[in-house]
């Protein structure tokens, strides 16, 4: 159970790291850039003492949090140098 837990963390800590494809890359950045830019928008309006509408309030969690979880997903996905490249890997994961 410990050898598979450490496992799993490295394939995690490995997919971090690795490069993303380009289309998870424009992923990636529309989300952050979306997510940012809620937060921008509503901490602004906090600090200038405005009182946002309803319709803000009701959708402002959705923007963050889907944002968020788009971005988190993208960063996992990886680019395979070539498809034997790919195939060796994944021959790893199955022992």
């Amino acid at each position: 159970m410990g050898e598979q837990i450490k496992n799993t963390g490295n394939e995690i800590v490995s997919r971090w790291r690795n490069k993303m494809p380009k289309f998870f890359k424009w992923v990636f950045g529309v989300a952050a850039f979306i997510g940012g830019l809620a937060i921008a928008i509503n901490e602004g309006m906090i600090a200038a003492g405005a009182q946002p509408h309803e319709w803000w309030l009701d959708i402002y969690p959705y923007l963050v949090g889907t944002s968020a979880g788009a971005a988190f997903c993208a960063k996992f996905t990886q680019t395979y140098p070539d498809k034997e490249s790919r195939n060796t890997i994944l021959d790893k994961d199955d022992n």
